[in-house]
């Protein structure tokens, strides 16, 4: 099958017309690379082989263009990709491989980094931080190691204890008052702490607040 014509398209992307009218939509590189020239003969393996090639290009160069957005993990960017047109499945794992070894994907590191995210910044509990890492594709054992810096009884309380004073302080005005306390447990239990965890942390806050008003 000859090369009819090699024209510049859009970006850095070369338009391929075969005798037969058949298109390739190769990336300049790959020209080069393959030394493609018009007159070219081309056989079906050859055809097929430059078809992998670019695909494998244009998933890696989306790949890189959404990990520069945001993290992914390697079963997010996965699906990702294969929601691309024309995707194709190896060619989408030989580029997802080739993220991976070149250190743009790495689910430990993101993992790390949602955890940070969600316990520290959101002040979820372990609980709610562990279902949303889960969501984006996380190993079990990625979410584990992450979030065992914060499974810690002291830092757990802290952080409740400054949810209560910064957020809720307005329905902590009376321990007896049962319906204000229910709203507030409900509010964290979503946030992902366990009841034993927000009891122990409103008996903190109302003891904090009796020493406020010591002071006062």
């Amino acid at each position: 099958m000859k090369i009819l014509s090699i024209t510049p398209g859009k970006g850095k992307l070369y338009e391929i017309t075969l005798e037969d009218e058949q298109k390739l939509w190769l990336h300049a590189d790959l020209v080069q690379s393959e030394f493609l020239r018009p007159g070219d003969d081309l056989d079906e393996e050859r055809i097929t082989e430059l078809r992998r090639q670019a695909a494998e290009h244009r998933a890696y160069e989306y790949g890189l263009y959404l990990l520069e957005k945001r993290g992914y993990s390697y079963r997010e960017l996965y699906d990702k990709l294969m929601t691309a047109p024309n995707a194709q499945e190896d060619a989408v794992l030989a580029a997802l491989e080739k993220l991976t070894r070149y250190g743009f994907l790495n689910d430990a590191l993101y993992a790390e980094q949602l955890a940070r995210h969600f316990v520290e910044n959101k002040k979820f509990g372990l609980r709610r931080a562990e279902y949303e890492m889960r969501h984006r594709g996380l190993s079990q054992a990625d979410i584990d190691d992450a979030l065992a810096a914060y499974d810690n009884a002291e830092t757990i309380s802290a952080q409740l204890l400054e949810l209560l004073q910064k957020k809720y302080a307005r329905y902590l005005t009376d321990p007896d008052d049962r319906k204000s306390t229910e709203k507030v447990t409900a509010a964290l239990v979503r946030r992902g702490y366990t009841y034993q965890q927000i009891r122990y942390a409103i008996e903190d806050y109302y003891a904090w607040l009796e020493e406020q008003a010591d002071d006062t």
